[in-house]
């Protein structure tokens, strides 16, 4: 339950059942990754609900029919209705026109609340983000997501440190990724390749590879995925751009910034009890 509205299991088992269709293992972690998203879902709509914003059948259609229109002009699913392309994902209609109308008057309630001033100053203190500033890194990782006791992920933090002082005594990083690392890119020595500071990469990891210098080492890094060493081999610089020139671009990053810290608060200052 969730501020006492109850999600019922039919709806998780749902959303499972979607990643068993797409051959995703359904491990303890994804259940639980399903669970917050949920939980997440539930807020953000009793949230709206208690603000009172005022959305419109028309502009839910309007954004409707965008949709229609991209799916459209996407070869992989033209020959595809909208609902036969939402029954593979679980969903239907109605529920997209609910995150539809919940998208609206949250984009609404924070419109009201940011000024350009705010989004200016963001962007002048995070330029990296907008002017193509791009790092090339390599990582080793210990994979924690499957562990389950503290002795278990006690174990993976001492193999990590102990990998570390192999190569703060002088082991080729990307040799000692080949041996320890339990990344798909282990077999590269850890190259991740050049990324940008928002990409697909790890929050934490590129915040991190963002901050060092070309052939600089990091400390141990933990994430949602385990514990982390990386290596900076190479950067691009960024080109001069200016706000105004990725004004649309900051105020998409700025307000799913600022759409992630409510449902921080919100998630926070819930009553959330979970029974499986």
């Amino acid at each position: 339950t969730v501020n006492g509205e109850e999600i019922f299991r039919k709806e998780l088992d749902r959303r499972l059942g979607v990643l068993k269709r797409m051959n995703q293992e359904v491990t303890r972690a994804v259940q639980i990754q399903v669970i917050n998203q949920l939980t997440k879902k539930v807020l953000l709509k009793q949230f709206v609900e208690g603000q009172n914003i005022e959305v419109s059948g028309g502009e839910v259609q309007g954004e409707l029919e965008k949709i229609q229109y991209f799916l459209k002009s996407n070869p992989n699913d033209s020959d595809k209705s909208l609902v036969e392309i939402l029954e593979t994902q679980g969903s239907n209609i109605g529920e997209l026109k609910d995150e539809i109308r919940r998208t609206l008057a949250l984009s609404k309630y924070l419109d009201n609340r940011v000024d350009d001033e705010e989004k200016i100053s963001y962007f002048e203190s995070n330029i990296s983000v907008f002017n193509g500033e791009k790092v090339k890194a390599s990582h080793i990782l210990i994979d924690t997501t499957k562990l389950k006791t503290a002795a278990e992920l006690e174990n993976a933090k001492q193999k990590i440190e102990e990998v570390k002082k192999e190569i703060d005594n002088g082991a080729d990083f990307a040799e000692t990724a080949r041996e320890y690392s339990t990344c798909s890119s282990a077999k590269n020595g850890g190259d991740m390749d050049f990324f940008s500071k928002r990409s697909d990469v790890l929050e934490e990891l590129a915040e991190a590879a963002f901050s060092m210098k070309v052939g600089e080492i990091s400390a141990l890094i933990k994430t949602k995925e385990g514990y982390h060493i990386i290596k900076v081999t190479d950067k691009e610089e960024g080109k001069d751009v200016s706000y105004k020139d990725v004004a649309d671009m900051v105020d998409l990053v700025y307000m799913g910034i600022k759409l992630e810290e409510l449902q921080k608060r919100l998630y926070e200052k819930a009553e959330i009890e979970i029974t499986l």
